[in-house]
């Protein structure tokens, strides 16, 4: 099974480098995808999913998130800042260039944070309270959000999904601005998770996409065409528009590789404690700007 996904990756990584990054209006769902700390530039593992939702709705397309997703230089809370940024511009960019296209956002660990930021309003604390993107505007332009993993995970809010019961380590002050956008919205967080459920296993952090790909495939598949009120179109044919900026790559490609399927998301079960675990999708700690979090023994998880 790890054997296959890490195929498949290799496949969307190699069709995602070689892609037009010039900006394209697709015929079907545009996916902007936010990695985690330490991935390579481009969508990073949640590439996977995104691949897996181009091939159920024709004409569709997904790009990374051109912003750091790094611990230090700069360092966590500079990262962020700067994602928060460059999404809250790339979906506005995109929603002025394509006003027909539809847009989701799925965002791993840190990338869940800034996606979150961006859609939901800042977190508090040393992260801010920045407005998050006008209500109107998600709704009209943006069909779902994914998060797997987010740092800034609250409890017991109303669109959280998984087993976790707790907090995460970057825990938000209010939630309200996430719940009020209804169903578009799900987050990923289980119970152990050291950055989303505050705990001390950092396999769980890498298993989302293995354990809630399927379902996430069809969540988004579902809120598209609810949104169009139809099935997704039959061609694959895009629509040239003016460049984007920013390094991450767009794609459009589809693959024949199977993906593994999602085994039960439930209690933290057979996952085992891992310090230097290869498994781990993402990593994330602090940087030095918030390194008092340190003394809790976070410590980088990459895969």
């Amino acid at each position: 099974m790890r054997a296959t996904a890490i195929g498949l990756l290799a496949a969307v990584a190699a069709s995602a480098s070689a892609a037009d990054t010039s900006t394209e209006c697709s015929e079907g769902l545009h996916m902007i995808v936010a990695r985690g700390t330490g991935e390579d530039e481009g969508p990073g593992a949640t590439a996977m999913l995104a691949e897996e939702v181009v091939e159920r709705i024709p004409g569709s397309s997904f790009e990374g998130l051109d912003y750091p997703a790094t611990l230090t230089d700069p360092d966590y809370d500079e990262s962020v800042a700067e994602g928060d940024e460059a999404l809250r511009k790339r979906l506005r960019d995109y929603a002025e260039a394509c006003p027909d296209s539809k847009m989701a956002v799925l965002g791993y660990s840190q990338g869940a944070h800034v996606s979150t930021d961006v859609l939901c309003g800042g977190p508090g604390g040393d992260f801010g309270n920045a407005d998050p993107l006008p209500k109107d505007f998600i709704e009209s332009n943006v069909v779902a959000i994914v998060l797997f993993g987010d740092p800034s995970h609250l409890a017991n809010a109303t669109y959280n999904k998984g087993t976790s019961k707790k907090d995460g380590i970057f825990e938000r002050d209010d939630v309200s601005a996430c719940e009020a956008l209804g169903d578009r919205i799900v987050s990923y967080c289980d119970t152990g998770d050291v950055y989303c459920d505050s705990g001390s296993n950092r396999t769980v952090h890498s298993l989302y996409i293995e354990r809630y790909g399927d379902d996430v495939v069809e969540f988004i598949a579902d809120r598209y065409e609810s949104a169009e009120g139809k099935k997704g179109p039959e061609t694959s044919a895009s629509r040239p528009t003016p460049s984007s900026s920013g390094a991450g790559a767009t794609s459009s490609a589809t693959t024949n590789t199977d993906t593994p399927s999602a085994t039960d998301g439930g209690e933290e079960g057979a996952a085992t404690e891992a310090g230097d675990d290869d498994d781990a999708a993402a990593g994330l700690v602090p940087g030095l700007g918030l390194a008092g979090m340190l003394a809790f023994g976070v410590v980088m998880a990459l895969m």
